[in-house]
């Protein structure tokens, strides 16, 4: 799973839910992962117990990015991907799109779970950022672009339960 780290200044973004499939995710997706997803495993988040999220720039009609959230039960929900489009990287993109997953989550009281490459560190840093706390390890869950195996970062947000 992909995402920006943070700027000083966060671009200025419009996040909608996105509740059909959309041709622009694979792109967005090759254009920020060396190892994308298949055009089949991104639709098939459009499922029941998908909640999806686009980020739009509405002054040049852009899509930036997205967020995909797959929810088995009602407090339990884990960030599947997030992606940001190469050139919109480094803006603030990501950190928008977890923050409204993260906000919507607690409006749930729906704790979030997530994976992440070991190597990608500006992502665990966000994720720390906002309150994801390390769980443990898968060993060797990704692949690489050399055909070796990267171990994924299990992370966790907690939501204080109120009833």
């Amino acid at each position: 799973m992909a995402a920006d780290s943070e700027s000083s200044v966060m671009k200025p973004i419009s996040i909608s839910e996105l509740f059909t499939w959309d041709p622009q995710l694979i792109e967005i997706e090759k254009s920020a992962n060396q190892l994308p997803w298949s055009v089949e495993n991104l639709r098939s988040c459009f499922a029941e117990g998908y909640q999806n999220f686009v980020a739009y720039d509405e002054v040049n009609h852009e899509l930036l990015g997205f967020i995909l959230i797959h929810q088995p039960i009602a407090d339990e929900w884990t960030i599947m991907n997030v992606v940001v489009a190469a050139q919109s990287q480094r803006q603030g993109v990501g950190q928008q799109l977890v923050q409204h997953v993260c906000h919507l989550a607690q409006l749930n009281n729906a704790d979030l779970f997530l994976e992440v490459r070991a190597s990608n560190q500006p992502a665990i840093a966000l994720y720390e950022k906002l309150g994801f706390n390390t769980l443990g390890k898968r060993k060797g869950y990704y692949p690489t672009a050399s055909g070796d195996r990267e171990d994924a970062i299990i992370m966790k947000k907690s939501q204080i339960k109120t009833g």
